[in-house]
């Protein structure tokens, strides 16, 4: 496990490598109470029997059972993001409508097939921390977005496309969202839409 950047979901970042190796159980422990119940039968005592731990040990890390969940979501949008960032070096060559076709794709197609994630968003989607790990990850995403060379080609500054592909991103957020958050969506009719939305903005700048 990386080192976790402060956040306001841990109580303490753990240091040493049995510290680090102990949260990373506590972690994996908390993913596999998620795929085996609903997030409301999960509990403290559930994890650190799963991790092997005693409770305590989560409560040095942790303050709380939904600032547990909130850095897993952390962890599930680091995967996604790399999967993301991967897909947006792929599509450097690509056209700009075929870039968005794929990054989409790809980025949903990730979330969708997270049990973890799906959980995790109903239970967390409002608070505070949520907050602050999805203001990340759009951020980091805009970053690689707005390095894609259609921009540079229709002469819109750096730091013009980053305010662009923040908003994009936020949108596109916004409906992945209510994607994974809803147990019967038309998940594939949503892509779609998603592929509009951003298609349709981007295109007002881009040929």
């Amino acid at each position: 496990m990386s080192e976790p950047a402060a956040a306001p979901f841990w109580r303490r970042v753990p240091k040493q490598a049995r510290a680090r190796e102990r949260v990373e159980r506590i972690l994996d422990a908390a993913r596999g109470e998620l795929e085996a119940r609903p997030v409301g039968e999960i509990t403290i005592e559930g994890i650190a029997e799963r991790a092997g731990v005693p409770v305590g040990s989560l409560y040095q890390y942790f303050e709380s059972k939904t600032a547990l969940l909130a850095a897993v979501a952390a962890m599930v949008m680091d995967e996604a993001d790399a999967e993301t960032a991967r897909e947006i070096a792929a599509c450097r060559s690509a056209s700009w409508r075929d870039a968005v076709d794929r990054v989409i794709d790809s980025t949903f197609g990730f979330y969708r097939q997270s049990p973890h994630y799906r959980q995790i968003l109903r239970s967390v989607r409002f608070t505070g921390e949520f907050a602050e790990i999805t203001a990340a990850s759009n951020e980091r995403v805009a970053d690689l977005m707005a390095l894609h060379p259609a921009f540079a080609r229709a002469g819109i500054p750096r730091s013009q496309a980053m305010v662009v592909c923040r908003t994009v991103v936020t949108a596109a957020n916004a409906l992945q969202d209510r994607i994974v958050a809803t147990e019967h969506a038309d998940a594939e009719a949503w892509v779609e839409e998603a592929k509009r939305l951003v298609k349709g903005y981007l295109g007002t700048y881009l040929p």
